[in-house]
């Protein structure tokens, strides 16, 4: 069941499902936060999420009138308004700190054994990203939107959905994930 925004606290690993809940975007609420508008006027806004995007469509739509957002236009990490990192769509929290068997019956992409650094580590952790862009760069399975909120969440990248979706969710299936994962990463690095 979705939760509510004015339950929200900075720090929050939160997720939207996408595509008629194949998959799920993930990010983290920041609370208030400054966002660039295609004007380069910088407005402050109230209920601030920042995220990590690849490559969408390319949309013709308009910019949003809260954040200046405009869905599919912009990759790395960003920030918006809480309206358009849902797309009209429900909100979820991820939780962390559960318990292996907890886990074992939730779905893939909602919950964490690790536990969570706290909220204003989190917060500023996000932030760096965003400032810095140096998350590296977006990858559906191995460098996704839930491995950037992990990240920020724990220091540690994991996508449960991920692992879920290729190897089955469970201790196995995180295990496999994990191995193929650091495989991807040390392919990556020496590309560069």
């Amino acid at each position: 069941m979705g939760v509510e925004r004015d339950t929200l606290n900075p720090g929050d690993h939160i997720y939207s499902y996408r595509q008629m809940h194949a998959f799920s975007h993930h990010g983290i609420y920041v609370g208030k936060g400054t966002v660039t508008t295609l004007n380069n006027e910088e407005v402050e806004i109230s209920d601030a999420v920042i995220h990590f995007m690849g490559l969408g469509k390319f949309s013709n739509q308009t910019p949003c009138e809260i954040c200046g957002h405009i869905p599919g236009r912009a990759t790395g990490v960003v920030i918006t308004c809480l309206d358009c990192f849902l797309q009209r769509h429900s909100l979820y929290v991820y939780r962390y700190d559960v318990s292996y068997l907890k886990l074992r019956f939730k779905r893939s992409g909602t919950c964490s054994t690790n536990p969570s650094e706290a909220a204003e580590e989190v917060v500023e952790t996000a932030f760096d990203y965003l400032k810095n862009q140096s998350f590296g760069k977006y990858n559906f399975f191995f460098r996704n939107c839930e491995d950037f909120a992990t990240y920020c969440k724990t220091g540690e990248a994991q996508s449960n959905q991920s692992a879920g979706f290729i190897f089955g969710f469970g201790l196995g299936g995180l295990f496999g994930y994990n191995v193929i994962k650091a495989l991807y990463e040390g392919s990556s690095d020496q590309d560069n």
